[in-house]
């Protein structure tokens, strides 16, 4: 009787943990997606303010900064005396007084919902957006320079390995920067 009683309560807690599991994953669903609070296609939209994310190396020390009004990124620019406007996904490396202007790793980038320049983005960043490996990224890459900059991202259905449902993906991680 008390092996039958130990089999049921360990029964009912693996039932238990299952539960809390999809409860978990039904609550993570509801807050990254759009479903419940729309925002106009953008997962990063504060008051109306879309926020900009950069990172900054400095000293050997790497942070991530979001800033959702322009006035802050003024500030920096002004810190490190830039001329260029500071879009989201750029990083900043800063050694003995020289600032350089590059992008953030692909990943960290997907990671933030910021989508990937197609037209300036090397392999391993094109890598990052889903639905693109190798064999792609270096299709791309070669298509960039035969014909120039991509001037829509549609004109990616012309390179072998894209169709329709690949080309909507990536659409939803890359842009024409």
């Amino acid at each position: 009787m008390c092996k039958r009683t130990l089999k049921s309560i360990t029964s009912s807690d693996n039932n238990n943990s299952v539960l809390y599991l999809a409860l978990l994953c039904l609550l993570y669903f509801f807050i990254t997606s759009n479903y419940l609070f729309p925002s106009n296609n953008s997962k990063y939209k504060i008051d109306g303010n879309e926020k900009i994310f950069i990172e900054i190396s400095e000293d050997g020390i790497t942070t991530l900064r979001s800033f959702s009004n322009p006035d802050e990124l003024e500030v920096i620019k002004s810190r490190y005396s830039l001329s260029e406007d500071l879009k989201s996904g750029y990083s900043l490396v800063i050694n003995d007084n020289e600032v350089r202007v590059t992008r953030m790793s692909g990943r960290k980038s997907i990671s933030l919902g910021v989508p990937i320049g197609i037209n300036s983005a090397g392999a391993q960043n094109l890598k990052a957006i889903p639905g693109i490996g190798d064999e792609l990224a270096v299709r791309i890459i070669n298509y960039r320079e035969a014909n120039g900059k991509f001037k829509s991202l549609d004109e990616l259905d012309g390179i072998e390995g894209i169709g329709r449902k690949k080309l909507a993906v990536i659409k939803k991680s890359a842009n024409l920067d």
